[in-house]
């Protein structure tokens, strides 16, 4: 896929940026900080590869980011803290759009490839 295209990775690593910072603007709780951290510099790290050079495996690995993100409220303890709910529920589910609709583009060009290659040889 046309890295001039990959818009999706620039959100993921917009996305992942505001991860890093959001503990200190929104002083979060340690175990969301924790895990707003890891996930961000595990997004921007993908994002920025898949941009490089594009592959399924730096969308697949976001997308389980991004889920992994949302259920770390309830994984770790701290639903009551309302910033951090809204940061990990929100930035999750951006980054699970934006890494599966990078996904679906990519398997849908392959899956349209093969459906060619199949009715010109079949």
């Amino acid at each position: 896929m046309d890295t001039l295209n990959r818009w999706q990775d620039r959100i993921e690593i917009g996305a992942g940026l505001w991860l890093c910072i959001s503990p200190l603007v929104l002083g979060l709780p340690e175990p969301a900080a924790w895990s707003a951290v890891v996930v961000g510099i595990g997004v921007i790290l993908l994002a920025t590869e898949d941009l490089l050079l594009p592959t399924q495996i730096d969308d697949w690995g976001n997308t389980l980011l991004g889920i992994g993100l949302m259920v770390s409220p309830w994984a770790w303890s701290y639903t009551d803290h309302q910033y951090a709910m809204i940061n990990a529920l929100a930035v999750g589910l951006l980054i699970t759009l934006m890494s599966g609709w990078a996904l679906e583009r990519v398997l849908y060009a392959k899956f349209k490839d093969w459906k060619e290659h199949r009715h010109a040889h079949g």
